[in-house]
């Protein structure tokens, strides 16, 4: 797995190049420890990407 560039509000390119390689459940899991709790729009971006991916 690739190192990945955390930001506050988005997918980065390393972790779409990680998401080929990995578990559709473990990419979630990455996603959604980058949001903060109160940051439901970045929960349902990670949930998006997880119904996208399975």
């Amino acid at each position: 797995m690739t190192i990945q560039n955390v930001v506050t509000d988005g997918w980065t390119a390393d972790r779409e190049e990680a998401a080929g390689t990995s578990d559709a459940m473990e990419v979630y899991f990455e996603c959604i420890t980058t949001c903060s709790l109160e940051d439901g729009e970045c929960v349902t971006r990670c949930v998006e990407e997880l119904r996208e991916r399975h």
